[in-house]
């Protein structure tokens, strides 16, 4: 028989093309794949496709295809979201590839700054937040505002600050999930993204963030990234994520999206907001194809494959960035009319804007959620300039559901 292949695939992000990394001719491939990206499966070429949307543990449709197809040789996961399940589904089945002790770091934000920290990386103040008793310590001791996330959370989902005691009515319920609360850093943020190799950084690029993402999503209307080309910052960068990776990541290869404080303008003080062990979202990984001429993508399912990954340093030339544009209003919503409106020199090297009578239905994460633009320049503020340039001419008006139909329609005289 031909050594099964499990992909586990519910990531909506803009996946660039993979299937080259797993070859369907000498494997035995199937998939747990979500129905929004099953236009996205090789159904001619797979084994089985289960489609999962969530009336049974991952877990459960995985277990259904080892005892159909054999236990897998490999499982793949795309989404972070399942990263952590398919480690511990590779130790049930005893398959080689990340343990639970690897991703758990990379998922659960107690554990990531507790061994952070431990090993003398800078991190905001932080505790474990099991109930509201917690947080006011916390709050009393470090002072408010706080953050209060929960642990297995991403894409900034039910984040809550806290600005004094009388917050602590709007917050969750924290026997839902696991919580912790931190203190607010007001710093700019940034991110690194790149491959460590399990003893060094690999290729990588650091950016700086156009708004935050926090603010972006609890309602910032857009949202974006320009790499930094500062030779000064670079150098701080480097060690920084080394050091990151070193705590929690020693020996052992991934792909990954670090998130940091980078401290005032001009005064840089560099502290970990969190690190993914998984390619960057949104446009990212389109950058780095386009612009670097390196595939992240292929990167990580080289290593959950078993291969070393491409190691070589990102070619010289320009610099990415990325901007995205929620609607004027929540979704959901129904795109009315656009616009975009910006010079040559400025305008974006791609675009997705939504079409007249499209729904935008996302209101969590960075794909889908409304426009998306790429750019290249040849330094950080060019790119800057023609992300404010594209952001300024570009309009989105939208309509609720109910009246969208309507207002989408040509006006007769």
């Amino acid at each position: 028989m031909r050594p099964h292949i499990l992909v586990i695939h519910r990531s909506r992000g803009p996946i660039a093309p993979y299937l080259e990394r797993i070859d369907h001719t000498t494997h035995n491939v199937t998939y747990v794949c979500a129905t929004q990206v099953l236009h996205r499966i090789p159904q001619h070429a797979a084994a089985e496709v289960v489609v999962f949307d969530g009336t049974e543990p991952v877990a459960d449709a995985v277990r259904g295809l080892a005892g159909r197809h054999g236990v897998p040789e490999r499982i793949v996961a795309i989404s972070e979201t399942d990263l952590l399940t398919a480690a511990h589904l590779r130790s049930e089945f005893g398959i080689a590839g990340d343990p639970p002790t690897h991703a758990l770091p990379f998922r659960d934000k107690l554990v990531m700054y507790e061994r952070a920290a431990a090993a003398g990386v800078a991190v905001p103040a932080f505790a474990d937040a099991p109930n509201t008793a917690a947080i006011s310590v916390f709050a009393r001791r470090d002072g408010f505002p706080v953050l209060v996330k929960p642990r297995l959370g991403l894409a900034s989902r039910d984040i809550v600050t806290l600005s004094s005691a009388a917050d602590l009515a709007d917050l969750p319920d924290l026997h839902d999930e696991p919580f912790l609360v931190q203190r607010f850093c007001p710093d700019e943020t940034g991110s690194v993204d790149g491959v460590w190799t399990g003893t060094e950084l690999g290729p990588w690029r650091g950016s700086r963030y156009f708004h935050n993402c926090l603010d972006f999503a609890t309602g910032e209307n857009s949202w974006g990234t320009v790499e930094i080309d500062d030779p000064a910052l670079n150098e701080q960068l480097a060690p920084f994520a080394n050091a990151v990776l070193t705590a929690l990541s020693a020996g052992v290869p991934t792909v990954f999206h670090l998130e940091l404080f980078l401290g005032p303008v001009g005064a840089p003080r560099l502290q970990l907001l969190e690190i993914a062990g998984r390619m960057p979202g949104a446009e990212a990984t389109h950058l780095w194809r386009e612009v670097h001429g390196y595939d992240l993508v292929g990167a990580a399912l080289d290593i959950q494959m078993g291969r070393a990954p491409d190691n070589r340093p990102l070619r010289a030339g320009q610099v990415a960035g990325q901007l995205l544009v929620r609607p004027p209003m929540p979704p959901p919503c129904v795109v009315t009319a656009t616009r975009l409106e910006v010079a040559p020199g400025h305008a974006p090297y791609h675009q997705a804007i939504p079409a007249v009578g499209q729904a935008i239905t996302e209101t969590v994460g960075y794909v889908g959620i409304g426009a998306s633009f790429r750019f290249r320049a040849d330094t950080s503020q060019a790119v800057a300039e023609s992300i404010r340039h594209t952001l300024s001419g570009f309009r989105m008006d939208c309509a609720t559901d109910e009246s969208a139909t309507t207002a989408a329609q040509p006006q007769r005289s």
